[in-house]
């Protein structure tokens, strides 16, 4: 064989091998359900949200002539992030929005705390609800300049958690967010001139507003969450089945290719089909089984790269298990 011959070989052979090689791989996208961060007890099944805030004006110039009413707007925009994050899992019996909290209670939260118990127990009563979230404060600091491109603003608010049905304390909560917003031309004219914020500004702040309420919404009720989970690919015929059935979410399907082929012969078809075994069986919803299966694959391939993987997910869906046993006791199971 000559040299050309035998560097033509060899590397057909290794462009052969590194379809079997656990370096090829990939990744699918997923939802899962995360538990809320706050567990409330059983008894609590239905909650108000209610805007009881004032704009903090600490230096007049700092604000533009129209902050007021930007304040209000990201105030409307976060009771309406808040309620749609809870409608969107059905968590509470009832959810009541009360955007105009000052007009029932005047002076809102700013009360000595043991007035304010008495006071929010009654409102709750009056309200039906056992839980009070209320947005006690917003406040807006402008520090751009009229050379910057990109302007920046920085928005605050302050939340309080009532529970009528636990201990005499409020509780209290800070969100701040940077926004930034880049207005053209024209608005940036009108936005030295007029000292008011433009259309752009408006738009991009009932975004803030809208991912604050979801934020604290988040705090309450459980929430869906996209993430990733790697997958292996293979130059195997059967395997390559399998993929294709994976990437049309037929998981079942895919399952029966993967359990056949984790009776391969070839160790690294074997550690590939009893990984992507444990994937179908997350995707399918019965995590115990997912975490035998790449448990069975770290076992089976004795590469570091591989085992490193196996580690990584194991340790994934042991946090998927626990937060499943949350979930089930948050949801009353």
């Amino acid at each position: 064989m000559t040299t050309k011959s035998l560097l033509t070989s060899l590397l057909i052979l290794f462009f052969l091998s590194g379809c079997y090689t656990t370096n090829n791989f990939g990744f699918v996208d997923m939802q899962v359900m995360e538990p809320a961060t706050v567990s409330l007890p059983d008894s609590i099944v239905d909650l108000a949200i209610v805007d009881f805030h004032r704009t903090q004006k600490a230096d007049e110039t700092d604000l533009k002539t129209n902050a007021d009413s930007i304040v209000d707007r990201y105030a409307a925009e976060t009771l309406k992030g808040f309620k749609s994050q809870t409608d969107s899992v059905r968590y509470f019996n009832h959810v009541e929005v009360v955007s105009n909290g000052l007009d029932i209670m005047p002076k809102g939260l700013l009360l000595p705390d043991s007035i304010l118990r008495q006071k929010l127990s009654a409102y709750c009563d009056s309200l039906g609800v056992q839980t009070l979230v209320a947005l006690d404060t917003v406040w807006l600091s402008d520090n751009s300049k009229k050379t910057q491109l990109v302007k920046k603003v920085v928005l605050g608010s302050r939340w309080g958690f009532f529970n009528a049905l636990g201990d005499s304390k409020t509780y209290w909560k800070i969100y701040t967010d940077t926004m930034l917003w880049i207005p053209n031309r024209t608005e940036s004219i009108a936005y030295e001139k007029n000292n008011r914020y433009p259309k752009t500004f408006v738009d991009v702040l009932d975004t803030y507003g809208e991912n604050n309420g979801t934020r604290v919404a988040m705090l309450f009720v459980p929430s869906w969450k996209w993430t990733d989970r790697l997958i292996y690919y293979s130059g195997n015929d059967e395997m390559k089945k399998a993929d294709t059935l994976a990437t049309k979410n037929q998981w079942k399907e895919a399952a029966e290719i993967w359990t056949k082929m984790s009776k391969s012969d070839n160790k690294n078809i074997r550690a590939k089909a009893t990984f992507n075994m444990a994937l179908a069986c997350e995707m399918l919803g019965h995590i115990e089984l997912a975490l035998e299966w790449v448990s069975k694959s770290y076992h089976v391939y004795d590469n570091e790269d591989h085992k490193q993987k196996c580690m990584d997910y194991i340790n994934i869906l042991a946090t998927r298990l626990q937060q499943e046993r949350k979930l089930k006791k948050q949801f009353g199971g």
